[in-house]
């Protein structure tokens, strides 16, 4: 009887954290907004955190890299996320933001607006920010 007291708990423990890792991937709990712009936390910059980026990298690589490749490498160029400044220029952040919110259905991108909470998608895009190429 306590060999199965303790499945039954262990088993508890796990579901509990399991439903606290989506709740927290989908911003519920909080006050469902998303970040007002990428890389700022609560007015901190995390662009250049280098314990977010590692993070962002990890995230990237668990919701992204199915489509854009592991570590944002890809063979397909419109798929590219390592060329975000070349094709947007200053305009990289906003157009990110918006991809990801949005999404880009016609492109096959899907909406993670309502998927991802803002620290998310700050991260990921703290990640893309440091691997961004250099033009040719």
């Amino acid at each position: 009887m306590p060999l199965l007291m303790a499945m039954l708990f262990g088993v508890l423990l796990t579901l509990a954290a399991d439903a606290s890792a989506r709740a927290d991937l989908q911003g519920t709990g909080g006050d469902g907004k998303a970040a007002a712009a990428p890389g700022k936390e609560a007015g901190i910059s995390i662009e250049n955190d280098p314990a977010s980026i590692k993070e962002g990298q990890s995230l990237f690589n668990q919701i992204c890299a199915h489509c854009h490749g592991p570590n944002a490498i890809t063979g397909q160029s419109e798929r590219n996320l390592r060329r975000l400044r070349i094709r947007y220029g200053n305009d990289m952040a906003e157009i990110y933001r918006s991809t990801v919110l949005h999404g880009r259905p016609d492109k096959g991108m899907p909406i993670w607006g309502e998927i991802l909470d803002g620290k998310t998608i700050d991260m990921i895009y703290a990640y893309l920010k440091s691997i961004q190429s250099e033009p040719e």
